[in-house]
């Protein structure tokens, strides 16, 4: 499935003052739009035909009614959704939209982080975060064996994180154990994990099958078993891999999925592509000032280029992609919007 675009009737643009690259201020380029329609962004099949990588509108129907996917029945596909993605594409922000849309649906969610949170988050009663490192991953482990003791005195000496990556794939056991303890304990009815880049992705899946055949048997081994058999229901957890249209991260991406995928068994969620820049319609240019007319013709070839890396993404991949468009925000407000763009998206599932 890819995305396709959907022609509606623009409500009112909001000029702003910056200017863009070429010198052309958006007042101007706001002005010589305004009459023109907006693209929205649609969930659909990818398209073939005679010009490479074209999108259209698709709405599934029966007896001419549509049937589009609720955001509850899309988050409860799985228990735990682990966020990953390259660096710069947005990948912790979007984790954080997913748990605050998953909870303004209405279920109990917890968002894991596994560093210190960067992005706020806006509060709800459903919405709940934790942070899990290693050390405090291993406290954890220890206090459920009846060690809670040994736990303390380790905390308090200081080396609790140390002792926890003293094997190498140990301390990526540690937390996927802990986020695997919460899928247990029904703590929360999903839990989005804000995980890796997506180059580390793969290491971190493979990290219990590793670690098992390093160590043989034992509690850690067993640890093991559990999360590789988390890993292998994709009732139970998907990877969600975040891009931006762009040819460098779609292909990254395009690389990671078909790694995480047929070398670690591991069900893929739909793709998310962050960033989007809204598409500019043609319009006779002969009346604006160059500035405008170069401004112009760089949003087009931007889009352009947007519409090519998407063609290889679907291509690549049959997996439905969720797109978010760029939002000029920051904060909470970034998170809410780009929230609501997700709920969009995943409605126009089939």
């Amino acid at each position: 499935m890819a995305f396709s675009i959907e022609s509606a009737t623009m409500e009112s643009t909001k000029p702003l003052t910056s200017t863009t690259s070429t010198g052309a201020s958006f007042v101007e380029l706001s002005a010589a739009l305004a009459p023109w329609p907006e693209n929205k962004l649609r969930a659909g099949p990818a398209i073939t035909n005679a010009i490479p990588h074209t999108m259209r509108l698709f709405a599934p129907t029966l007896n001419g009614l549509s049937f589009f996917m609720e955001p509850h029945h899309f988050f409860t596909a799985q228990r735990v959704l682990i966020v990953a993605g390259k660096g710069g594409v947005g990948k912790s922000t979007l984790a954080t939209s997913l748990a605050y849309l998953s909870a303004r649906s209405g279920m109990r969610t917890l968002l894991v982080s596994l560093d210190a949170p960067s992005t706020p988050i806006p509060p709800h009663d459903l919405l709940e975060q934790i942070t899990v490192s290693p050390g405090r991953a291993l406290a954890d482990y220890l206090a459920t064996k009846g060690l809670g003791l040994l736990s303390r005195q380790l905390a308090k000496s200081g080396i609790m994180e140390l002792v926890a990556t003293t094997a190498p794939g140990l301390d990526d056991l540690l937390v996927l154990g802990r986020i695997k303890a919460f899928e247990q304990e029904l703590r929360a009815d999903v839990i989005i994990v804000d995980g890796p880049a997506a180059g580390h992705a793969l290491d971190l899946v493979r990290a219990p099958a590793q670690l098992k055949r390093a160590i043989g048997n034992g509690p850690i081994s067993s640890q093991a078993d559990e999360v590789i058999a988390m890993f292998a229901d994709g009732t139970r957890c998907k990877v969600m891999l975040v891009t931006t249209p762009a040819i460098t991260p779609v292909t990254e991406t395009c690389e990671a999925a078909e790694e995480l995928r047929d070398q670690a068994g591991v069900a893929l969620a739909p793709i998310v592509v962050n960033k989007y820049e809204v598409l500019v319609p043609t319009i006779d240019t002969t009346s604006l000032s160059p500035n405008s007319r170069d401004a112009l013709q760089y949003l087009a070839q931007r889009g352009v280029a947007q519409t090519d890396a998407l063609g290889v993404l679907s291509d690549s991949l049959e997996l439905p992609q969720l797109v978010t468009k760029r939002h000029r925000l920051t904060g909470e407000e970034l998170v809410v919007a780009l929230a609501e763009d997700l709920e969009e998206a995943i409605k126009a599932m089939p």
